[in-house]
């Protein structure tokens, strides 16, 4: 009897302590207005009878998941935060007994401006231990940029990305290729040239995140970061926008209908509570004029155009859908068109992307949530010249017809796994994440070069460059990855991201390892500061036109005196020998990143990459020869250029900000970065890879010094009113200076362009016509008019040696926006 009784003791208190547990836990999801869930939110219980208390604290998981220890049932205040969506604050709930909750963060979108919208910005997270900026949609639609219909031009908004005259981008001091381009999780970026190419309407843009430095090792592929484009959701409202769609006149040289950039979006449900969409077209007519040049031979023209058709299908509440759609077509004439560069040596650049991904999100239970996705990118390119003749190259400036004529298709097919494990207790919280991403390419190209002439100051012919026979090749690989990532969060003021990848390319037989770690550190209780850092060894892919080099033409080159030619024509090969390797980068990065009021965030940012084993084409038979300035490097000797891993690159930054945020879209930034960009590669813009190696590093053609950036939209004394502005000052880049061989005079980019600034200013007006909505904006690019120039003749002995030309000039601009009804939310 008396063991009987222990026992129902026992089984008693052991009852009542599990009744006790149950009620002091309260659980709970965090998920959108679609119901996807939200991952690293931060959850925040405090006492309702004192809202200033200190609170108990919880992160959701990759779930949305959340667990919060309460000391007592009763009345309490929950907030719910993450950066891209408006915080939920002092949501009331009795707290009595186990129970589940259901917290909805509506993501932050672009609105119209009298609504009254408060997007606060979440505390400081110390979930995030990657280095990465974030620019949201509602940023690249209000900032006054130049062209600011281009999601591309729009990326300067980040302080950590510069644009050279061409348009191509620069990230952290890389190539364009160093970089991977990412679209709702898919890598968007060209198999051929490993660039970013595609055409996005800017209001369609959700969010952009740039990761660099230390990321987690489910991003890779690319040494200097990944550049992930997040694009709107559609929601249970229809809602509509128009931009620009009146035509613009343009009254330079006469008036004619001028650059115009009509943009149309629709987002809304299929299935009220189930099924979204989100449509964004953008079309593009553009007239450029180029200083310099006679009437009628200084303006190109183009036609460009894409769709983005996004969905989310909610098949029941733990398993969902989305899937994209993009088409794109660019058409552009007198390609190459420039000050030095008439309109016989441009081309006509036709291009083409078709990109379909579908990716199944599964929540399994138990914390335990599986995605699986695959996506196909088709591209092709043709580029068509203005003529036969050969191309020439004269100190005084380009002439004839440029030499090459290409007809490019390229395809990748992704598949991707990712899959989020449960929680557990060790020595701290752990989350567990692993995945694979899986990429086969293809590439199919055919080349018809001519040839090109190297003329003397005097105008006499000293070498002849000609193509042989036409090539047609068709080459493809294979890449794979995987990786696994702990998310350790020690106690509520340290979390460590603890990982490694590894990357494997078929071509080349090459197994990288990638290890990564950071941190993330809040020294005092209140979370005003934190402390991050971390290291991240990255690699780089091969892409298509490296390994296609073996397949396409061989060049011959004559050189000429006097006399006439000196010898036969000397050709130039390409092979890539075995073994190569991965072109790796390791990255040392630390943030210090303080809150100084609700609204008001500072930053410093030290950001160190070491880039090793680049790929560079040298030739073995002349290793040593003088760095030159021409398509193939002049010689009297035959070339034979093999694929090495010897290319440097070194980039430091060290770079502050500010910002501070209102109610409503109100904001503004500033930064400045002192950075240097060095390699050892002679990078010519004339080839897709470096054909040289210098015996020590100097400056890349885009290295800036310093950069200043800042950039504001606020509210004018009057109601619907609002200024916008934009000033960035960067540090010229550098050139070298040839001679009338096209061989490099002194030491490689010895010189620079000067300084450029813009002073970007706009007035917008919102107002309400017939029962609709409309944003009314005029404003001016370059008010300073800024000479910024963007070409300059390098020629020694020229006589407009050291000219700089292509000046940007002041311009003036208008745009109109379309929101729907005015009783529209």
């Amino acid at each position: 009897m008396r063991r009987q009784a222990l026992l129902a003791w026992v089984l008693c208190c052991c009852t009542s302590l599990r009744l006790h547990a149950a009620v002091l836990s309260l659980t709970g999801r965090v998920v959108d207005e679609n119901e996807a869930p939200v991952r690293g939110a931060r959850v925040t219980a405090r006492p309702a009878a004192n809202p200033a208390a200190t609170g108990w604290e919880a992160q959701t998981s990759p779930t949305g998941d959340f667990a919060l220890t309460l000391p007592q049932p009763g009345d309490y205040l929950l907030d719910a935060e993450r950066e891209g969506y408006y915080a939920l604050k002092n949501r009331a709930v009795h707290f009595a007994g186990p129970q589940e909750i259901v917290l909805t963060l509506n993501a932050v979108r672009e609105v119209f401006q009298s609504e009254n919208v408060n997007a606060e910005t979440s505390p400081l997270d110390l979930a995030e231990t990657q280095n990465q900026q974030t620019l949201t949609g509602t940023e690249v639609n209000n900032i006054p940029y130049a062209n600011s219909h281009s999601l591309r031009n729009a990326l300067q908004l980040m302080p950590d990305i510069i644009q050279d005259p061409g348009g191509s981008l620069h990230i952290n001091g890389s190539s364009e290729n160093q970089v991977q381009y990412v679209l709702n999780g898919f890598n968007l970026t060209n198999p051929i040239s490993g660039q970013f190419q595609t055409l996005l309407a800017v209001e369609g843009i959700r969010s952009i995140d740039l990761a660099s430095g230390r990321y987690s090792p489910e991003l890779g592929k690319g040494t200097a970061g990944v550049l992930a484009i997040n694009t709107q959701n559609g929601t249970d409202s229809l809602h509509y926008t128009a931009t620009d769609f009146i035509p613009g006149l343009d009254i330079q040289q006469g008036a004619r209908l001028g650059n115009w950039y009509p943009r149309f979006g629709v987002t809304g449900p299929i299935l009220r509570k189930r099924a979204w969409f989100a449509d964004t077209v953008d079309f593009e007519y553009t007239q450029s004029f180029i200083t310099g040049l006679p009437a009628g031979q200084n303006t190109r023209s183009g036609f460009a155009g894409s769709n983005l058709l996004h969905t989310q299908i909610n098949i029941t509440r733990g398993n969902i859908l989305f899937t994209d759609f993009l088409v794109n077509a660019d058409n552009e004439g007198r390609v190459g068109l420039g000050p030095l560069d008439p309109v016989s040596t441009t081309s006509q650049i036709n291009t083409r992307q078709y990109f379909g991904s579908v990716k199944d999100q599964v929540y399994l239970g138990r914390g335990v949530l599986l995605e699986l996705g695959y996506a196909h990118n088709a591209s092709s390119t043709t580029r068509t010249p203005e003529g036969p003749s050969l191309y020439v190259i004269a100190p005084s400036g380009d002439s004839g017809n440029y030499f090459v004529h290409s007809t490019q298709g390229a395809s990748r097919d992704q598949a991707i796994g990712n899959v989020y494990l449960p929680q557990f207790q060790w020595a701290g919280l752990h989350s567990f994440k692993a995945g694979f991403d899986a990429d086969t390419l293809s590439y199919t190209g055919g080349f018809r070069r001519t040839g090109y002439q190297v003329l003397g100051l005097a105008g006499e012919l000293l070498s002849q460059t000609i193509f042989g026979a036409p090539a047609s090749f068709r080459t493809s690989d294979t890449e794979m990855s995987w990786y696994i990532v702990d998310s350790w969060r020690l106690s509520r003021q340290l979390q460590l991201h603890i990982g490694v990848r590894q990357d494997w390319d078929r071509r080349i037989s090459d197994f990288a390892w990638s290890p990564r770690a950071s941190f993330s550190w809040s020294p005092w209780t209140s979370g005003h500061t934190r402390i991050s850092g971390g290291y991240a060894m990255t690699h780089d892919v091969v892409t298509l036109d490296i390994l296609s080099r073996p397949l396409d033409q061989t060049a011959f080159t004559t050189t000429y005196d006097a006399n006439g030619p000196t010898g036969p024509p000397a050709p130039t090969t390409f092979a890539i020998p075995a073994p190569i390797v991965l072109p790796r980068a390791t990255n040392w990065n630390l943030n210090v990143d303080h809150q100084v009021s609700a609204h008001v965030y500072v930053s410093a940012r030290y950001l160190r990459r070491r880039g090793t084993d680049g790929f560079a084409f040298v030739n073995t038979l002349d290793p040593s020869a003088l760095p030159s300035l021409l398509p193939v490097p002049n010689t009297a000797a035959a070339g034979v250029y093999e694929l090495t891993n010897l290319r440097r690159d070194d980039y430091d930054s060290a770079q502050l900000s500010i910002r501070q945020t209102f109610s409503g879209q109100y904001e503004w930034m500033a930064s400045y970065t002192r950075s240097r960009a060095l390699t050892n590669a002679v990078l010519d813009p004339n080839t897709a890879q470096p054909l040289q190696i210098l015996p020590s590093q100097v400056a890349m053609p885009w290295d800036a010094p310093n950069h200043f950036l800042a950039w504001a939209y606020l509210p004018l004394p009057r109601k619907n009113w609002a200024v916008s502005i934009l000033s960035n000052y960067r540090s010229g880049f550098p050139f070298s200076v040839r001679d009338e061989t096209g061989v490099i005079s002194g030491a490689v980019n010895s010189y620079r362009y000067p300084h450029t600034f813009d002073l970007n200013l706009a007035i917008e007006r919102m107002i309400t016509l017939c029962g609709y909505r409309f944003a009314l904006r005029g404003g001016v690019d370059n008010l300073t008019n800024s000479r910024n120039p963007t070409a300059v003749n390098n020629v020694i002995g020229s006589p407009q040696y050291l000219q700089f030309f292509g000046y940007e000039g002041r311009h003036f601009v208008v745009r109109i926006r379309f929101f729907g009804r005015a009783t529209g939310k």
